[in-house]
């Protein structure tokens, strides 16, 4: 079970996610078609319900022609030296 931080931190990043892909005007359908995510994943990650794996990650840079550094590249809203508690 994840924590309430962790389940933020998910939050935050499909909005940056969602971000990254309205920035790039694709639209669900292109962004499957150039990552081979499922839409359905995609929109899951957009919401925060679940997190994408590694190899996932690097499907989803490819589909939005970044490098995989910059989906984790966001404001986590957390001190890491204090940890998630």
């Amino acid at each position: 079970m994840i924590s309430e931080k962790e389940r933020e931190i998910l939050k935050k990043f499909g909005a940056h996610l969602k971000k990254l892909k309205e920035d790039r005007n694709l639209s669900y359908r292109q962004l499957y078609a150039n990552s081979g995510v499922n839409t359905g994943e995609i929109i899951k990650y957009e919401k925060g319900e679940t997190a994408p794996d590694f190899i996932t990650l690097k499907r989803l840079a490819v589909g939005l022609k970044i490098h995989p550094s910059e989906l984790t590249n966001f404001d986590y809203g957390i001190d890491f030296q204090a940890g998630l508690d």
